[in-house]
């Protein structure tokens, strides 16, 4: 048989199917949509970063220390006889700013690295100004911020800014918006923010000016690691570091988990698409059966058959790929421009081809291949048998479901609707991996904004504690409270705070065998049970002697620690053997560092005390205006804090996930009725012969409507009744993988029974109206179609 038959037999079934190819098409367009907007942004999401890192020649090692304890001179000669450094800046004096930042009437609740902007940023870690006065430096009283403070907190041009300095408000003009190579990312506190060269001896005594910073640009990152160790091994270094995985893992964590969720329900979505399409030839030869047996009869071949569907299909996917593929191109654009906005690259440009191909190429391949599986029993019909017939059957009523629903007092068009739902085992369990998957895929999101949202409600899972309110408690101001006195003040309010947790910081270095550091932690030391605080360990218990030491989970991995191991430290100026008491998880610092007992450091440092106070208060008690008394009562000798979890840059995060879900699921709940407006036209089309027959018997168009609207309820509650404990049990390990990353290894899953609720009484609504549009094809079924048959 000559192609031109081929082709004008596949414009007829095109014609005549076009309301069904049409919906198959829009659910090719969503999946291909979602696999290559997940493989677009895993792909590109880290390049924003690098480009401005390298653009503005960043340091890959910024150094902070105090110039009492570590000499500027010595560290910037040694690593400049280092082959691998590249450059080493001048050091800049900087101070930390750790009280609120006052914008109006408001409280920005901040730490600020204030630090001087010299003519060593020309030349390395520069600073791109984005918006306001392009000058070489800030001009005396005047501020440069990160350009992230104006979208996050509503900041202008010319507003003035309060920073809290020795009990005194110094102001100083925001004169520019900037972009910050290390601080592109709004999670990081304390954050950098840059007033002009010699500008901190106006807002701070010479005495207390004592830190410095350093930044090593290095030839190639790759040695980064190794260089760090040498480094260690070879200079006694007491100051902090700060380095390029962690800039840059600030950055992009978020996006990169966005884009993980995303791939994982396009693949999700690519396979419903899948069964969808062998769903649909299947149904087609099975309508066409007398067709396909005329067209063997007039010579057609079981190969010309089979390619008569495949070219269906292909024609279909050809227009519906290409389609997607061109919105998925815009949407990229959009979210990468929403991503560099703040980051002002001039002209930023990516490849796209990469994904773009691998997403058009398997997608059209598994379309190709699942088609010709199916187009398959195309071939295998017998021409004569087919002729005769007229029609093939298609499977009988379940016994079992037909007695389960065999009671009289069930309504007729329930039990029909049954009856026609278990006739055809095969569409049944297509219908219900579809629709499972769909409602796998609508539960884990509403579970997963949940979980999200409740992150103040259930902190403790997430690495922070349960107060309420942090209190700072200064030590630099002339009359600083004393750790005793502070605590017995705070005591007095027992009808309002329920615990207090004393804690402070402090950094160590761990040992290797020989000794030597190679690498530096920052933790939390408690003067109180660290159970009072709310936090659980995933292994072990938390330490409370002088010689035990909890690791979080990223820290535990990399050096390959279990509880009961020990641990070589260099801390205070010491060196400790630890032994590891228990592991747990903190999103808060990507999963690096422990927590000690107070004990353990007044051996080694008699005079140390806590500094930062937690605070439980409760239920009752209004936080913010307890806050304000708190701050009234003591004034310039503390400064009260929102929790981690309360911070603008974490509240962001937090809707903009929910966003993203909620938009994932939308896309699936358009699929979810596409085939199910699908589904019923198709059912139509078979059983025409079984809808004349109960027209004949009196049933109305209203009846036969009402039976297919039970059909589709039956079939989405069988959905839901796999889809939802699936979801529970899977979501939760899922969210575990992902989020591993970021510090999260057992993620806080918390299911939401009220949103699970609306989400099926939704899915059943838009299923219901789906299906009673498509129902009204029945209308158009009379006794004629016998006789045509």
């Amino acid at each position: 048989m000559d192609m031109r038959s081929l082709l004008l037999i596949h414009l007829k079934y095109l014609i005549k199917r076009k309301r069904e190819f049409l919906l198959v098409g829009l659910s090719l367009v969503l999946t291909i949509l979602l696999l290559s907007i997940a493989l677009s942004l895993l792909r590109i999401i880290g390049q924003p970063f690098d480009i401005t890192f390298n653009n503005l020649k960043a340091s890959e090692i910024l150094l902070l220390f105090d110039t009492r304890d570590d000499d500027k001179d010595k560290i910037t000669q040694w690593f400049s006889k280092q082959d691998e450094v590249l450059d080493v800046s001048a050091s800049s004096p900087y101070m930390m700013v750790n009280a609120p930042l006052i914008h109006g009437e408001r409280e920005i609740d901040l730490s600020v690295q204030l630090t001087e902007h010299n003519t060593d940023h020309f030349t390395q870690d520069q600073i791109r100004i984005l918006k306001g006065e392009s000058n070489e430096h800030p001009n005396h009283g005047e501020i440069w911020l990160p350009s992230h403070f104006e979208r996050s907190f509503d900041l202008q041009l010319g507003d003035t800014l309060g920073l809290s300095i020795n009990g005194s408000l110094r102001e100083l003009r925001i004169s520019a918006f900037v972009v910050d190579p290390h601080y592109l990312s709004a999670i990081f506190n304390p954050t950098r923010a840059w007033v002009a060269p010699g500008e901190l001896p106006f807002l701070a005594p010479l005495s207390e000016l004592n830190n410095n910073m350093i930044g090593i640009r290095l030839r190639d990152r790759a040695q980064l690691d190794t260089f760090w160790k040498r480094f260690n091994e070879n200079f006694d270094y007491s100051g902090k570091s700060l380095q390029y995985p962690l800039f840059k893992r600030a950055f992009t964590s978020l996006y990169t988990l966005l884009s993980s969720v995303l791939l994982i329900f396009s693949v999700m979505g690519l396979l419903i698409s899948l069964l969808i399409i062998n769903h649909t030839i299947s149904s087609h030869v099975f309508s066409d059966y007398k067709q396909i047996g005329v067209l063997k009869g007039l010579g057609f071949t079981p190969g010309n058959m089979v390619t008569l569907y495949l070219m269906q299909m292909g024609f279909l996917a050809l227009v519906a790929l290409p389609l997607g593929l061109f919105v998925s191109w815009f949407v990229v654009r959009g979210v990468v421009n929403w991503i560099i906005e703040p980051m002002g690259i001039p002209n930023f440009t990516y490849d796209l081809s990469t994904p773009v191909l691998v997403s058009f190429g398997i997608t059209l391949f598994l379309i190709f291949a699942v088609s010709f599986f199916s187009a398959r029993k195309a071939g295998l019909v017998k021409p004569v048998e087919a002729i005769r017939n007229s029609f093939q059957t298609n499977g009988r009523p379940s016994k079992k479901a037909s007695k389960a629903f065999s009671s009289s007092w069930l309504p007729l068009s329930l039990l029909l609707g049954e009856r026609f739902l278990s006739s055809q085992k095969r569409n049944l369990i297509l219908m219900g991996i579809n629709t499972a998957g769909i409602v796998f895929v609508v539960i884990f999101c509403v579970n997963i904004a949940n979980s999200f949202d409740k992150i103040h409600t259930d902190r403790t899972s997430w690495g922070f504690d349960n107060a309420d309110v942090v209190v700072n408690r200064s030590s630099s101001v002339v009359l600083a409270l004393k750790h005793s006195q502070f605590m017995e003040m705070l005591e007095g309010y027992d009808d309002e705070i329920r615990t207090i947790s004393p804690y402070n910081y402090t950094n160590l270095f761990i040992l290797s065998q020989n000794n030597k550091t190679i690498k530096e932690l920052q933790g939390k030391v408690y003067s109180r049970a660290i159970s009072k605080t709310g936090l659980e360990n995933i292994m072990g218990n938390h330490p409370n002697g002088a010689d035990e030491i909890a690791l979080c989970v990223g820290t535990a991995e990399e050096f390959e620690k279990q509880v009961g191991d020990s641990i070589a430290v260099f801390i205070e100026g010491q060196k400790k053997v630890f032994s590891i008491t228990g592991i747990y998880q903190d999103v808060g610092n990507f999963g690096k560092g422990f927590r000690l007992q107070e004990k353990a450091l007044l051996e080694l440092n008699p005079l140390f005390e806590p500094q930062f106070y937690g605070l439980e208060l409760y239920p009752n008690v209004e936080r913010d205006e307890f806050r304000l008394r708190l701050e009234n009562q003591f004034g310039e000798t503390i400064r009260t804090e929102l929790s981690v979890e309360e911070r603008k840059a974490m509240v962001s995060m937090v809707m903009n996930i929910r966003i993203a879900v909620f938009t994932i699921s939308l896309f699936f709940v358009l699929v979810l009725v596409l085939i199910i407006y699908n589904d019923q036209n198709i059912y139509i089309q078979q059983h025409k012969i079984s809808f004349v027959k109960l027209k004949s018997l009196g049933f109305t168009t209203k009846d036969l409507r009402m039976i297919l609207l039970w059909k589709t309820i039956m079939s989405l509650a069988l959905g839901m009744f796999i889809g939802i404990p699936l979801s529970l049990w899977l979501g939760p390990k899922i969210m575990n993988f992902l989020t591993a990353d970021i510090g999260l290894v057992r993620f806080p899953f918390i299911p939401s029974s009220m949103g699970m609720v609306v989400s099926m009484v939704v899915l059943f609504v838009l299923g219901a109206i789906s299906t009673w549009f498509a129902a009204a094809a029945v209308r158009k079924i009379n006794f004629r179609i016998i006789s045509n048959l």
